[in-house]
């Protein structure tokens, strides 16, 4: 169920028990991809959730995202990451006074990461809601994403194969190219360097992008974030009972 949806008496019968707010950003993806690739994919992600599982409340997604990074490139719209934090944090807050008994914080784009987690600590102090942040990339089909793509990255073989099996008319696969770079042991904090890797936006090999592949891992992680949810909820009861 859509949020947005829902008339307000429809709101006050119906299962308020899970929700999930996907979020992203709007930022340059190579050539090929769409600007909104970061919030397209966890949105469409909880779509399918919620039609494989029903009784999931889809809240609005955040379209924009901290892409301190990439700011330089033309397309990506760079929001400072702790008005991203207060954002989130108002949204989690409001998800609880409605309600809401576990909020799965899907997230999109890496940048977000440190915004989103201080907005759900903050959250969890404040209010009696349970809150899950799970970063589709890295946190879900991990073993699958290492054997089907070779040399994935940002707006690369593995992301491209996604959007490519959700919304082809949104792909110029004619503009899609490859680029292998430089892995540090240890993660840099460097402008010049993130210029130097993301010069265009893209990492990987995007123009062995396959759709085929793309069905396969995104219906793999649709399967782990329903697996995620119902594991979670059996521990909240067990807890209250225990």
């Amino acid at each position: 169920m859509k949020l947005w949806e829902i008339t307000g008496s429809r709101f006050e019968e119906i299962d308020k028990t899970v929700a999930i707010l996907p979020v992203g950003s709007i930022e340059r993806h190579g050539d090929h991809l769409p600007l909104g690739t970061d919030t397209i994919i966890p949105f469409e992600m909880a779509l399918e959730v919620e039609r494989r599982r029903k009784n999931i409340i889809i809240l609005p997604p955040v379209y924009y995202g901290s892409c301190r990074g990439l700011k330089f490139l033309k397309g990506t719209f760079d929001i400072d990451s702790n008005i991203l934090y207060k954002y989130v944090l108002e949204i989690i807050l409001e998800a609880a006074r409605n309600g809401i008994k576990l909020l799965v914080v899907l997230n999109g784009h890496g940048g977000n990461n440190i915004p989103l987690n201080m907005a759900a600590r903050e959250a969890a102090y404040k209010s009696d809601i349970n809150i899950i942040i799970l970063n589709w990339w890295t946190d879900l089909a991990k073993e699958m994403r290492a054997s089907l793509f070779i040399n994935p990255g940002h707006a690369g073989e593995d992301e491209t194969s996604i959007v490519l099996t959700l919304h082809p008319e949104l792909v110029e696969m004619d503009k899609a190219f490859d680029k292998t770079v430089l892995t540090p042991t240890v993660r840099i904090y460097s402008r010049k360097i993130s210029a130097k890797i993301y010069d265009r936006g893209l990492t990987g090999s995007a123009s062995k992008a396959d759709e085929r592949k793309g069905k396969l891992w995104f219906e793999t992680i649709v399967s782990d974030i329903i697996k995620i949810i119902d594991e979670t909820l059996k521990y909240l009861r067990e807890m209250d009972e225990g």
